[in-house]
């Protein structure tokens, strides 16, 4: 399918799709006023190479893991294509916090051994230093992080920018890579707050490509030569370039590179229109946001996109009544950072969506309910997920006891969710067991907001809970306990809202709404929190109370 073989590499693919049509549209970036970046794909392949050049020449070779902290764009293709040309590793992620304590950690596990920053974003860089104390200097030295050897500041936004840089640069030689070279890894925080890192090889991206369009494929089978759009914030399945090595499809990303759109939906809407795009990427609330505006829906009552994917969070019947407005078909996915897209569910008839259904398994995955003793459960029986992954999941970098945790069974992998399959074989995934806060498709560990928060005057105990929302699922809520000393100050809610807000880096909260609604909105004062017998907090049953006093619905 798609030219493909099992020798094949980023470099094989990058090659290919150039020689085979070098004059069709790779990828389109469009900013809110209008710039647009479109490359083709002999474009795409020959900027890669001069990025690998531009990289060489700041000491990135094989085998070095690059770290890229430039948000989707084109300056980060270019850079994650480049890396892998050259056959190193790059992660892209985003700095969530002030401090930097949630990337330090990142970087020490993965190796990192280069990171690459914009240099006008001066709250990462200040982060940065907080663990890298000579930052510009040519070779860098870090306790925290011993393996790092060099920051790259990436110029995105001067006449002399990292794109006309790359543009005069010559072609660089191409590396010697195997298909099973790690070319990428993806990161997803662990129930301690700590990062959990996944490697992949060259072979391994190919793979979970094609298991994302062969869900699209089964009810569209023309969408090779589409024009698709991704939001630049769903994981894995986002604006990330390597998706588009697997069938060389046209991708339309929204480059934010200063303030996001004034009115995001129309943007959205015209720039769909405006690309031609035919199938897309849509998360539920922003499907209900479009639905809502219908100054927006009856001005071009003709226009429908054929195809429209979802995922990230439980889904419900809400959104069935895009399909006959906005497309004709919706595909339903449940996966994971680990094992990549495990099932789908396709339909074209809005009165036969059903609330948490997420279809079958693609190719080469199989799933089964357990109980807590890790016994199959009889269909319709609730329990949790486990999924049979052929060797995607190769095991958390550094981590052998949650690599252990997650993988109880050899070859099955455990992602903590809560489901049941019904008699027609079909997964309904209903939410998460551990702590983590599902808002919209991003999740939120609690554990790093909640140490920052326990520094705070007057802070006997705090804990982040999910409290229900009509848009994104869930919203993040502070609880906290008041210190019983008489000399302690008295706990004020607005303080520790402030505390929040002011931990969260800019540049992460504008990345989209989603992580804008990650900065909690509420505070609650409790006399005392639900402890179970080993003193540690009862979140289900805090939560349940924090439900409660809102006076919240939490059906």
């Amino acid at each position: 399918m798609f030219g493909l073989s099992a020798d094949d590499t980023v470099t094989s693919r990058l090659r290919y799709w150039s020689v085979t049509s070098p004059e069709t549209l790779a990828f389109a970036y469009v900013t809110p006023d209008g710039q647009r970046f479109a490359y083709t794909r002999k474009e795409l392949f020959s900027m890669s190479r001069r990025a690998a050049s531009w990289l060489s020449k700041r000491n990135v070779c094989k085998s070095d893991v690059v770290l890229c902290l430039v948000p989707t764009s084109p300056e980060q293709t270019f850079i994650a294509l480049g890396t892998a040309l050259l056959g190193a590793t790059v992660m892209c992620t985003n700095m969530q916090y002030r401090d930097g304590s949630d990337i330090s950690p990142l970087m020490k596990t993965g190796d990192v051994t280069a990171v690459v920053v914009d240099e006008t974003d001066q709250q990462a860089i200040v982060a940065l230093q907080t663990f890298i104390p000579n930052l510009s200097a040519p070779s860098v030295i870090s306790e925290a992080v011993p393996s790092l050897k060099s920051v790259i500041f990436c110029n995105r936004f001067s006449q002399l920018s990292f794109l006309v840089a790359v543009a005069a640069e010559e072609e660089g030689d191409l590396a010697d890579v195997s298909p099973d070279d790690v070319t990428t890894i993806f990161a997803t925080s662990g129930s301690s707050g700590q990062p959990k890192l996944v490697a992949r090889t060259h072979s391994q991206v190919m793979t979970m490509g094609l298991n994302y369009y062969q869900c699209n494929l089964q009810t569209h089978s023309s969408l090779k030569m589409d024009v698709h759009y991704n939001p630049s914030s769903f994981g894995w399945v986002s604006g990330y370039p390597f998706l588009y090595l697997t069938t060389g499809q046209t991708r339309v990303v929204p480059y934010i590179n200063g303030a996001p759109p004034d009115d995001e939906a129309k943007f959205t809407m015209d720039l769909m229109k405006r690309e031609g795009v035919v199938s897309a990427f849509q998360l539920p609330q922003a499907m209900k946001t479009l639905l809502a505006r219908a100054d927006l829906l009856h001005c071009d009552v003709t226009w429908c996109l054929d195809l429209i994917v979802t995922g990230g969070i439980a889904i419900r019947t809400d959104i069935a009544l895009v399909i006959g407005t906005l497309t004709t078909r919706l595909v339903v996915l449940y996966g994971s950072t680990e094992v990549g897209i495990v099932t789908y569910k396709t339909y074209d008839d809005p009165l036969k969506v059903v609330n948490f259904n997420c279809g079958k398994p693609v190719d080469g995955i199989a799933v089964k309910i357990v109980d807590d003793n890790l016994r199959e459960v009889p269909p319709n029986s609730k329990g949790e997920i486990m999924i049979k992954h052929n060797g995607l999941f190769p095991g958390y970098l550094k981590h052998t006891g949650l690599t252990a945790d997650a993988t109880p069974e050899d070859g099955w992998f455990l992602p903590r969710d809560l489901a049941y399959i019904n008699n027609e074989g079909d997964l309904f995934v209903e939410g998460r067991q551990s702590e983590v806060i599902a808002i919209g498709s991003w999740m939120m560990y609690p554990q790093l907001l909640e140490s920052h928060l326990m520094k705070c005057p007057g802070v006997h105990d705090v804990a982040v809970v999910a409290i229900p929302d009509k848009d994104f699922e869930n919203l993040p809520c502070v609880c906290v306990v008041q210190d019983p000393r008489p000399e302690a100050p008295l706990v004020l809610p607005e303080d520790l809202l402030r505390a929040c807000a002011e931990y969260f880096q800019d540049s992460f909260r504008q990345v989209n709404k989603q992580r804008d609604v990650a900065v909690p909105p509420v505070c609650l004062v409790f006399d005392k929190f639900p402890l179970n017998p080993n003193g540690k907090v009862q979140r289900r049953a805090l939560r349940a109370l924090a439900v409660e006093r809102l006076g919240l619905n939490d059906n």
